[in-house]
């Protein structure tokens, strides 16, 4: 299978997009953990599961989008 030029133009496309996604994903999270933390609460589901959350948010984004961005531009370039 070789490589082609617009398949890794899209999968750049797709990390930046992904990487994006994440910190607005990273940022959506903290403001619900200190949402519920201000509220008097011990930060909430966010709080006890940071860790896997954390991976979650991270993997799909930023590995997932960088896939579909170079079989995206893949197909339609040809």
């Amino acid at each position: 299978m070789s490589v082609s030029l617009a398949g890794v133009i899209g999968a750049c496309v797709g990390l930046y997009v992904g990487w994006l996604d994440y910190k607005i994903l990273k940022g959506m999270l903290q403001a619900a953990e200190m949402k519920n933390k201000q509220a008097g609460g011990d930060g909430g589901a966010v709080a006890r599961y940071k860790a896997p959350l954390g991976v979650l948010i991270f993997g799909v984004p930023v590995v997932g989008f960088p896939i579909i961005g170079y079989w995206a531009a893949s197909l339609l370039a040809g």
